[in-house]
């Protein structure tokens, strides 16, 4: 592996650790972010020259580490207290840990994304920031989950941050009478990870399955503290739906393979089976939050539990997103039922389906895709092949990119015409 492979790939599997070992030693988020930058930014300078080290991970944490303790003594220095701050610096592992009344959790990524949900902060600013400080979401990324423009988040994240600093926001594990009120906080940051790492919005990944089972992780661990959440566990059964099927999503060759065409004898039928338990457990109705994943679980489970793609109850899943639409009136959800509609009702009545969502999704490739293919169905090449040509102008993954590229010019060079 590359110096550089070797610094992305410990960047995005190791960065919330990283944050969540400093932060526990320094409790100074606009320190600890800016020093973990700068040592990315040198390994960058210096693997290449130097070589890769044998820990890559320990090598940022000490390189951040260090670049914290010169930014506590240039301040100690101008504030004259070096002496107090320096010396609880430079403690052993234990001197700065997180507080955390009776060990009530152990993982570390668990505990900085409960600190980031604070209920001082709004639940889309903590969200937010737990994407970008615990798994190393880029604010376009970000930007592009919660429908808003990228100088928006980064706004939001700059104001998030700041009132963490200025309102003195403790980084401290909650007590246990408290967990219950950051579990929805907690289950959306881990949702919105899921979606990160299984439908990136940029990069050449098709699918991050290293961040995706991250978030399956962080549910699961969440789980284990509060075995009987609704939320929870109908989040951990739409997520195992959708991972289950993460090693047949894409080709030997790289290429994109949609769900019609999967091997379903690659998909992990042991996470399906135990998300269906999950799922079998979860009352309906709970509140909109529990139901909207239930819903979506439940959509995952038509198409798991289908004996091939020609068999699924479309009729079914229609249902589930009419009652989605209800709970969780998202453009993202009527794109999704556009898709269900145009398999249980025909063509014409998906693409009726879209309408409206051009406005309601300005930025995104899918709508444009999704009309493309439907009217490639209907014969109308010239309206498929615009369509497509708008969604190749928007998509930000080099592999769904090369798909839809593929789909457009087969549409201009057809069988007939070679």
């Amino acid at each position: 592996m590359t110096p550089d492979a070797a610094l992305e790939q410990v960047v995005r599997v190791e960065w919330g650790r990283l944050v969540a070992l400093l932060l526990g030693r320094f409790r100074r988020l606009d320190l600890v972010e800016d020093a973990l930058a700068d040592a990315v930014e040198t390994a960058a300078r210096r693997w290449p020259r130097d070589g890769t080290p044998d820990d890559p991970a320990a090598w940022l944490h000490t390189a951040a580490r260090r670049r914290v303790l010169d930014r506590l003594r240039a301040e100690a220095m101008a504030l004259r207290k070096a002496p107090l701050l320096v010396v609880e610096a430079e403690r052993g592992p234990g001197g700065g840990a997180m507080a955390d009344p009776g060990g009530i959790v152990e993982d570390d990524v668990l505990r900085l994304v409960l600190m980031c949900c604070h209920p001082a902060l709004a639940p889309e600013v903590a969200s937010a920031l737990a994407l970008r400080l615990v798994v190393g979401v880029t604010t376009a990324d970000i930007a592009r989950l919660f429908l808003v423009p990228e100088a928006t988040m980064a706004a939001r994240l700059t104001r998030g941050k700041k009132k963490i600093v200025a309102a003195g926001i403790p980084y401290a594990v909650p007590a246990a009478a408290d967990l219950p009120d950051r579990m929805r906080t907690v289950a959306q940051t881990a949702y919105l990870a899921f979606t990160a790492g299984y439908a990136p919005g940029s990069g050449t990944d098709l699918l991050r399955a290293d961040l995706a089972g991250e978030a399956v992780r962080l549910v699961r661990t969440t789980l284990a503290l509060r075995p009987e959440e609704p939320v929870l566990r109908a989040l951990l059964a739409l997520v195992l739906l959708q991972h289950s099927r993460r090693d047949a999503r894409v080709g030997p060759d790289g290429r994109l393979v949609l769900l019609p065409d999967q091997d379903r004898d690659r998909w992990h039928h042991d996470e399906v089976v135990e998300a269906l338990g999950l799922l079998a457990d979860v009352p309906v109705g709970t509140d909109p939050l529990t139901e909207s994943y239930r819903l979506q679980a439940v959509v995952g489970a038509l198409h798991a539990t289908a004996p091939s793609a020609s068999e699924t109850r479309w009729d079914r899943v229609c249902e589930a997103y009419d009652a989605l639409a209800v709970v969780n009136p998202s453009p993202s959800v009527r794109l999704a039922r556009a898709v269900a509609v145009a398999e249980r009702d025909g063509t014409t009545a998906g693409l009726a389906a879209l309408e409206g969502l051009d406005e309601a999704l300005p930025t995104s490739h899918r709508v444009p895709a999704v009309r493309g293919e439907l009217l490639a169905r209907l014969g109308d090449r010239p309206g498929a092949v615009a369509a497509l040509a708008v969604a190749i102008d928007r998509c930000g993954n080099a592999v769904e990119r090369a798909h839809l590229t593929a789909r457009r010019d087969g549409l201009l060079d057809p069988p007939s015409a070679r």
